[in-house]
This record gives C-alpha cells, sequence and structure tokens, in this order.
C-alpha cells in the first residue's frame, strides 16, 4: 500500500483529502479459536461465529511525522449492548516473520493502536490507545513493562483517531507515530463487532500483513 505526502492533518474521515489518496480493500478473517489464550473462550465460541466483519477498506497518508490510516466497514443492523464496535492497526518488528492473525505473539510482540466507540458517558476518555500486543487479547498499555524491552515506549507520536457513523458504515481514521509504521514496514488490521459481543481476542483480522510503502 502506497503512503503518500498528505496536504492536511486528515484526522476526519470525511476530509477531503481522502478523495485523493488510493485505497484498498483488505480481507478480514475471524481470529483463530484454536490461539485463543482462555479455555472458557474457545468452549463458549465454539458454536458462535464472530469475526462478523468480512473486509474493509484502507488509505493511508503521511504528513508531519504521523501515519494516517482510514478503515471504513459496514456497521452491523443490529444495536450494541454491553460491548462497542472497535479497530485497530497493528505493527510488527521488522524481523518478525510470523502472520498477523493472533495479533503477536509472547516471543514477538507487535504495537497496537487500538479504537473503541464511546457511550456519550465516556466522551472524556480517549478514544485510542497504544496497546503492546502479546496475542490474542493478551493487550497491555505501551510504557508499562520497561524490562520487556519497552523502556521507550512513551517517545514518538501518541496515536489519536477521529470516527464517524454514516449510512451504516464506520469510518476511522487513526494517525501515530510514522517513524514505527516505516520501521515495520507493513501493517495489520483488526475488527471488532460490538453488537456481536465480540472484544479482546474475538475479532476480525487480516490473515496476512498489509505492505506499506513509506517513503
Amino acid at each position: 500500500m502506497r503512503v503518500p505526502e498528505i496536504a492536511d492533518d486528515a484526522l476526519d474521515p470525511a476530509d477531503d483529502t481522502w478523495a485523493a489518496v488510493p485505497s484498498e480493500k483488505v480481507p478480514l478473517v475471524p481470529v483463530p479459536l484454536e490461539v485463543q489464550r482462555n479455555e472458557y473462550i474457545r468452549t463458549a465460541w465454539r458454536t458462535r461465529p464472530y469475526g462478523r466483519v468480512g473486509e474493509v477498506d484502507v488509505a493511508a497518508g503521511q504528513r508531519g511525522g504521523r501515519l494516517f490510516v482510514r478503515l471504513e466497514w459496514d456497521d452491523s443492523e443490529e444495536p450494541n449492548g454491553e460491548f462497542l464496535d472497535a479497530a485497530g492497526v497493528f505493527f510488527p518488528d521488522a524481523d518478525d516473520t510470523g502472520p498477523p492473525l493472533t495479533i503477536g505473539t509472547t516471543g514477538a510482540p507487535v504495537r497496537l493502536w487500538a479504537w473503541r466507540d464511546r457511550t456519550a458517558m465516556q466522551q472524556a476518555l480517549p478514544a485510542t490507545r497504544e496497546l503492546v500486543a502479546t496475542g490474542p487479547g493478551a493487550f497491555r498499555t505501551a510504557g508499562l513493562d520497561v524490562d520487556a524491552g519497552d523502556g521507550d515506549d512513551r517517545d514518538g507520536v501518541r496515536p489519536d483517531a477521529v470516527s464517524a457513523l454514516s449510512g451504516g458504515r464506520w469510518a476511522v481514521v487513526i494517525a501515530g507515530d510514522l517513524a514505527r509504521a516505516a520501521a515495520a514496514g507493513r501493517m495489520g488490521v483488526v475488527v471488532w463487532d460490538g453488537s456481536n459481543e465480540e472484544r479482546a481476542g474475538i475479532g476480525a483480522v487480516s490473515p496476512d500483513w498489509v505492505p506499506l510503502a513509506v517513503k
């Protein structure tokens, strides 16, 4: 995926800037049940469909040391209950040869920029968090584990996001540190359908890395 220089800080997914940036359809598949860390989750979801978002339109641009990733997908017609819609992009280490299906492993963690929709009472909370992911649902806030080699977690550009739901489709722009994306040279995509009670390791993920052509 080409990552062109864009003219504006296009955090707004409706910004005219995105009309000139090519997008790609990225297929998504359910995070494999057999890699779920929790036996209860494996049992409870064995006969339940999940990972219901089958594809997402992805576009990317760069400006001022930040990577902007625009994600767009069809929202479920069912209303959300306890769990909210969410999405994210994640980046491996440059020498990681594993697939993105598990959203990282203990030996090869990935950096996840995670967006989640918010209720009216949660509007004061940040929409985006930077997490270190070591497997399905095994997420921790970046910067909390110096012993794991994350001593520089608080350096660089912190992620941010703006979202809009219109015409039954979510459009979300997530922005973060361009240097991290350029070093990885690729990214994974994950989406959670809140109306289907998807969360943590139960969601839809890109089965292959999306290569990034970052200059």
